[in-house]
């Protein structure tokens, strides 16, 4: 991650970054099957019928995985490429300042870019100023056959305090929802990340798990983490009253 000019480093990423953000470690399931597919695709192809792409869905269910993966694999697929990755909130920093000078010069490199990444659009709701600045990004790197790619919580005609012209541009490509994850693909996720810190959990126990913790990955991995600390300072194998005691769990 590095500065560049007068943006910070939130703002713009050097590819490939936060390796562990790839297709090939991406869990997939049936509902975040098709939006794996759109992400690897805009991501390894130069004829598309689409400039754009725009993923949903609730919170830690792997959006931000799925657009830094696709940073990273235009990196390796096209290197002359230039990528630029930000975030909502760092969006709205940048540019609800009125200084007219200045935000020209932070909307410059972003005109020029490739692949503009954006993740969390939603923080961007309510905020009409900020939002015109984005439509000016979106519109010049159509113009010029560029890629976009967003993601949200919501679909685009569902975003709230959104203005209409840039809801009806996040829908002009393709879009992709991410569902909650299924008791199979948990069941994996549990044993994989299981198995990558050496730790044996019992498929009763992770039968208990599929019914007591939160169904996002990162609820799923702090379960996993806990369970594996509980073992290690007892020094005893995964039991169910030990997984109950590591998660708080009657």
């Amino acid at each position: 991650m590095s500065e560049k000019g007068p943006l910070s480093r939130q703002l713009i990423l050097d590819f490939p970054a936060s390796p562990d953000y790839k297709f090939s470690n991406f869990v997939r399931s049936k509902g975040s099957d098709f939006a794996w597919r759109a992400a690897r695709q805009i991501s390894s192809s130069k004829d598309l019928p689409y400039n754009s792409l725009y993923l949903y869905g609730d919170q830690n269910l792997g959006k931000t995985h799925l657009l830094m993966a696709i940073g990273n694999a235009v990196s390796e697929n096209f290197p002359d490429k230039k990528i630029t990755f930000t975030n909502g909130q760092e969006f709205v920093r940048k540019f609800s300042e009125e200084n007219e000078q200045e935000t020209t010069e932070l909307l410059s490199p972003l005109l020029k870019t490739d692949f503009f990444l954006m993740d969390d659009v939603d923080v961007i709701s309510g905020k009409p100023s900020v939002q015109e600045k984005l439509y000016h990004v979106y519109n010049t790197l159509l113009e010029n056959n560029k890629t976009s790619i967003f993601t949200g919580r919501h679909r685009p005609e569902q975003l709230v305090a959104m203005e209409p012209y840039l809801k009806s541009r996040f829908q002009w490509g393709m879009t992709a929802e991410i569902k909650p994850i299924d008791d199979g693909t948990m069941a994996k996720i549990i044993a994989k990340l299981a198995k990558d810190i050496g730790l044996s959990i019992p498929q009763k126990i992770i039968d208990f798990l599929l019914t007591h913790i939160p169904r996002d990955y990162i609820s799923i991995k702090t379960a996993v983490d806990e369970i594996n600390q509980e073992s290690f300072t007892r020094k005893r194998k995964v039991t169910l009253p030990l997984a109950k005691a590591a998660l708080n769990l009657p």
